[in-house]
């Protein structure tokens, strides 16, 4: 429902009856005054009305994904569609939190017919995200600054910047089932890097097996054989609610790149890994589509496009446990675009996720802290047939408080409290 602007019936009653006063009195000064005054303010309305009607952006951004740090070039064209000028308009992109800018961002032009104007910038992130750049904003008016007028553009970039990987001094937590590759006595697959010796040529073995000196040496055809082995790697679990973590954004961040961290350490060496977390995708809550959004404040436009990313979704992140840098990349993603939720505690998210996960992983729970709750499902799983591993991030008291606790049930415990410890870190 549209508001009602009482400031502005209020002044046409009293010009009104200004009006029939100075016409009854016969003050025709006073009247011409008036119809002056009238026609001044009918021209200014409608050089409003029509001042932001066609304005048009062009959006080009030299990339789409970023690492923290990393320079971004953004280019903006404003064009004038319409045969009528624009006679002020300010132009201003608007730039999410966590992103510096350098350069035109904004900037007060007179835009003549079909004329055009272009901004550019150079952003850098200073934090991992998914973040929206734009749409533009335009405010122009009449040419007495008698109204004003706020319009956005109807087109937006979105960029991924990914968490910060710090190198870990080692990985090696110990398992049930060994970390790494395993020499094992069902054959799962052959690696290839491990030679167990040469055996006679067979029918059927591929010219690439053929060891040619042994063959030269006996004069008969001989062919490798490969140890098998087999790959545990880590099913990492980030516990991302809103709940758990409160205002203390810094020790969440650190706990993103803790996960970025071990994932990445793991997937070097070839072992599979996967990731949970009961946060959500940013993504999601980002509208593809914006539209023309038209207001008479600033703060109404804001509010506008912050209804936009409103959402309902509760479906906690998934990745899969598998080797490859494919499957790293898309833990990275969702790991840049993870945002605070409030769908569902860690506790619930593990009572109905933990069944499908793959217990030769280890899961590697990272929280700010223990609870109640969390503590029986942890020793669910370990009775389950997980190997468990918790993290705790800067909590020492709680650590102190739950390690004797986690190691009776045989749940290895740990406590990061800085990106220094993280990196000296020998698990």
């Amino acid at each position: 429902m549209a508001r009602v602007n009482w400031q502005r019936i209020i002044l046409l009653v009293a010009a009104a009856g200004f009006l029939f006063a100075a016409v009854i009195m016969k003050l025709s000064f006073f009247a011409f005054a008036l119809y002056a005054l009238g026609a001044v303010s009918l021209a200014a309305y409608a050089m409003t009305y029509t001042a932001l009607d066609r304005i048009e952006t062009e959006r080009h951004v030299t990339a789409r994904d970023l690492e923290i740090g990393e320079d971004l070039i953004v280019t903006v064209a404003v064009r004038n569609q319409k045969a009528l000028p624009t006679i002020w308009l300010v132009a201003e992109d608007i730039i999410p939190r966590g992103l510096e800018a350098a350069g035109t961002w904004a900037r007060a032009v007179l835009l003549m017919p079909f004329a055009s104007t272009r901004l550019q910038y150079r952003l850098r992130p200073t934090r991992r995200g998914f973040f929206r750049i734009g749409p533009a904003l335009f405010e122009s008016g009449d040419f007495f600054g008698l109204n004003r007028r706020f319009a956005t553009g109807e087109d937006a970039a979105y960029v991924t910047v990914y968490p910060k990987i710090i190198p870990l001094a080692q990985y090696a937590i110990p398992t049930s089932k060994p970390m790494g590759e395993t020499v094992v006595k069902r054959r799962l697959v052959e690696d290839a890097t491990r030679l167990a010796g040469v055996r006679e040529y067979r029918t059927g073995d591929p010219m690439r097996r053929i060891h040619w000196r042994a063959t030269a040496r006996t004069g008969a055809l001989h062919s490798r054989v490969y140890e098998y082995s087999t790959l545990i790697g880590a099913n990492i679990i980030l516990d991302f609610g809103r709940e758990a973590w409160g205002e203390d954004r810094s020790r969440a961040e650190l706990a993103v790149t803790a996960a970025a961290s071990v994932a990445s350490h793991i997937a070097d060496r070839r072992q599979q890994v996967g990731f949970v977390s009961n946060g959500g995708d940013a993504s999601d809550i980002m509208p593809r589509e914006i539209g023309r959004l038209s207001a008479p404040t600033r703060p109404r436009i804001y509010q506008m496009l912050a209804e936009s990313e409103q959402t309902d979704r509760l479906t906690p992140v998934r990745i899969p446990v598998r080797r490859g840098e494919h499957n790293l990349h898309l833990i990275m993603r969702s790991l840049a675009r993870l945002r605070m939720s409030d769908a569902l505690s860690l506790g619930e998210l593990i009572r109905e996720e933990y069944e499908t996960w793959p217990r030769e992983a280890t899961a590697l729970v990272i929280v700010p802290g223990l609870t109640r709750e969390t503590l029986p499902q942890f020793v669910e799983m370990r009775n389950s047939g997980f190997t468990v591993a918790v993290m705790m991030i800067a909590n020492e008291e709680s650590y102190a408080q739950t390690r004797g606790m986690l190691e009776a049930e045989g749940i290895m415990p740990m406590q990061v409290g800085s990106e220094e410890e993280l990196g000296a870190l020998t698990l």
